[in-house]
């Protein structure tokens, strides 16, 4: 499929340097091989500037959530007017940037080879500068195809899939705890968020059911599982990104050390997180296959814990002030993401969360039974493509 989508067509290869870059019919333009934990507006600048030198009519982008967002972002060189220079200004000062509405301005391929991100069906991306994780969203970062193969996840370690896994059920379990959701929206929300709960628990050494984890994910972007009239209802999300950012720990680490007491606000009736009801009827709907307990917010925690996903260490108590900090100035306050919210609230989540110690034991709860790029695990692959050599 990837030879078919190239074949005849000027192809730059945009990739995790710790994959080996697929087979192609004829020899592509250019190669950019990333490391992920390096990957900044730096980075995405000189590939931009390197796409502008050499247009492609086809970009391969073949990696985790953060080369494929790099790979968006840096396609933007090709966009009418100065859509990446707006991104990328706009991202020194404000943390969330809307781009001009307007397609994408190169096909890109997206190939993952981690699970979870959603990356290569949505139209977000995660733009790291010297202030924090700025997220930028616009149709244009959409990419034109995704290609899902179980043979590039079979490195994965399972700690490694069930963390993806979580990252996309909470996706949907986010959104769930907006007000006024369409009983679509449920449905769709709740039948997915199932399937994956199901999927993740049970075998996941298999490439099917792998397989079966990244199409999940990437249908958590197509259906209509994530709308509703509260767009940033995923509340959760802003704060693990600022500790992720600020601790300099993985994202899906931060989120889950912090998703439970998030929760537990919502659940004490704090509109500001969310709506209780929706998210306690999405809880009781998805849950119900894995016997966790009915309070969201213990059977959240309960479901890290036994799908060993790994927490950062306790930060200080100075840290746990920046940190807090951090996520009013970026997204608190009088902005809709955390509107009305402010230091003191985030604080008070940060304390409560369910960090490690550092010999990796938690709070009052068993260590983790297993252990795994920034927005997601990085691994390598013999062949990212099938067949390939």
């Amino acid at each position: 499929m990837t030879a078919r989508l190239t074949a005849h067509r000027a192809t730059m290869i945009i990739v995790d340097a710790g994959v080996r870059v697929p087979f192609l019919p004829a020899r592509p333009t250019d190669v950019a091989e990333l490391d992920p934990a390096a990957v900044d507006a730096e980075t995405i600048l000189e590939i931009a500037e390197r796409i502008a030198r050499r247009p492609p009519e086809v970009i391969l982008a073949v990696g985790g959530g953060t080369v494929l967002d790099a790979a968006k972002l840096a396609a933007l060189a090709l966009a009418p007017g100065r859509s990446l220079q707006f991104a990328l200004e706009r991202a020194q000062s404000e943390a969330l940037t809307f781009l001009p509405d307007a397609p994408p301005p190169v096909d890109l391929v997206a190939v993952p080879t981690t699970l979870g991100t959603s990356s290569e069906t949505n139209s977000v991306s995660i733009l790291t500068n010297t202030r924090g994780h700025r997220l930028v969203i616009g149709r244009a970062l959409r990419p034109r195809h995704a290609l899902l193969d179980e043979e590039n996840l079979l490195t994965l370690t399972a700690a490694q899939v069930r963390e993806g896994a979580l990252e996309a059920f909470l996706r949907l379990a986010g959104a769930s705890t907006g007000p006024a959701r369409s009983a679509r929206a449920h449905d769709d929300a709740v039948a997915l968020g199932r399937a994956i709960l199901e999927t993740a628990d049970g075998r996941v050494d298999s490439g099917e059911g792998r397989l079966r984890l990244g199409r999940l994910s990437a249908a958590t972007q197509r259906s209509a599982a994530l709308r509703g009239p509260d767009p940033y209802a995923p509340r959760h999300w802003y704060v693990a990104n600022e500790v992720a950012f600020h601790l300099g720990v993985r994202k899906m680490s931060a989120t889950a050390a912090t998703i439970a007491p998030v929760w537990q606000r919502i659940l004490d009736r704090d509109p500001r997180w969310g709506d209780r009801a929706s998210l306690e009827r999405f809880w009781a709907s998805a849950s119900p296959p894995l016997r966790l307990p009915l309070d969201p917010a213990r059977g959240i925690a309960e479901l890290v814990t036994r799908w060993g996903i790994d927490r950062p260490p306790t930060p200080s108590s100075r840290d746990i002030d920046r940190v807090a900090a951090a996520i009013e100035n970026a997204w608190g306050a009088r902005r809709p993401m955390l509107s009305g919210l402010v230091e003191s609230d985030f604080r008070d989540v940060l304390r409560a969360s369910a960090w490690s110690d550092r010999r990796g034991v938690l709070h009052g709860v068993p260590a983790p039974r297993e252990g795994g790029e920034r927005h997601g695990p990085r691994h390598r692959l013999a062949s990212p493509i099938r067949g390939a050599r």
